[in-house]
């Protein structure tokens, strides 16, 4: 039998209760900088929305989006956005639930706490990694009856940095640059795939044990465009 498990670089959590992100009045906050991927070449095109949320996710649903703008021809990006005294505030570079979203580059969110910020925020020179699909094959050619244990980490696609140093706990998940999954093959279930988006040209570390109470033996896999899958068989 073959199982194919679907991974996304966020589990997204919906709120039971509608929030409403209030706006602060007349002020106004200027949002500019530049894009580049890890060539330093421009960008173009890119969505870049400042937005509001009750949690440090930020979702930019339409009605929690305070201003937006895209990159131009030479990467760079300059719009006003209105500010919140009651919510989270946060700038999203190439926010995957936008029209505009580019699959093939990584997505960076800015997050800033509940309460008063600056009049401005520039971002110079952000790089981009690009994308790829990663799939992991998992195979008992030798109808084994152990049990597989096995876990792997990966460089997440989305990811979140704080807008001020100091008003963020950046030990939490939400900013984890890796992500990681485990399960376990059952004798007589043959096969696995899982299918994730990750970082191009980065490195998956693969773990695997045959026992619940031994040690992982750990497999270090370079991931490529040219070699987008890793295949492991017992």
């Amino acid at each position: 039998m073959k199982k194919v498990v679907l991974l996304f670089s966020l589990v997204l959590l919906v709120s039971c209760f509608d929030h409403s992100v209030s706006v602060v009045g007349d002020k106004r906050m200027q949002v500019s900088g530049n894009i580049l991927d890890t060539q330093n070449i421009p960008l173009e095109n890119l969505n870049v929305i400042a937005s509001g949320s009750e949690s440090t996710m930020l979702n930019a649903r339409p009605e929690e989006i305070l201003g937006e703008g895209f990159t131009n021809v030479a990467g760079e990006f300059s719009f006003v956005s209105l500010d919140t005294d009651n919510s989270f505030y946060g700038v999203s570079i190439n926010h995957p639930d936008h029209q505009n979203y580019d699959i093939d580059y990584a997505t960076v969110h800015f997050l800033d706490s509940i309460g008063t910020r600056e009049n401005s925020f520039e971002f110079v020179n952000i790089n981009l990694p690009k994308t790829q699909r990663f799939e992991l094959r998992i195979k008992n050619t030798t109808a084994r009856s152990d049990t597989l244990f096995y876990r792997f980490s990966y460089p997440a696609t989305e990811f979140y940095q704080g807008l001020n140093s100091n008003t963020i706990d950046d030990n939490s998940y939400r900013f984890q640059t890796e992500r990681e999954y485990w399960n376990r093959l059952l004798p007589g279930e043959g096969e696995m795939t899982i299918v994730t988006p990750t970082l191009a040209n980065s490195s998956i570390q693969f773990k695997y044990k045959f026992r619940a109470e031994a040690v992982y033996d750990t497999i270090n896999v370079e991931i490529t465009p040219e070699n987008p899958v890793y295949e492991f068989n017992f």
